[in-house]
């Protein structure tokens, strides 16, 4: 019998956000390359800025956890 693959749902989630992400960058005219071209993590993007370049990396919450809890607000 074979098995089934697991989908990684953060990997397809960061996938999502990154192509909506450089697409935006794009569309304003910034170069864009893929990090792994500079040494860096797989979905990593360097983006050229007239002043510097930009690393944007996708992050999603550790194993076991799929939200982010905001910290509780501080009462005067």
């Amino acid at each position: 019998m074979r098995k089934n693959k697991k989908v990684d749902v953060k990997k397809v989630a960061k996938l999502e956000v990154m192509e909506v992400i450089q697409k935006a960058l794009a569309d304003a005219g910034y170069p864009i390359a893929k990090g792994e071209g500079y040494g860096m993590t797989d979905g990593t993007l360097v983006v050229t800025h007239q002043t510097c370049d930009v690393q944007i990396k996708p992050i999603t919450p550790k194993a076991g956890v799929n939200r982010y809890e905001p910290l509780p607000e501080d009462e005067d």
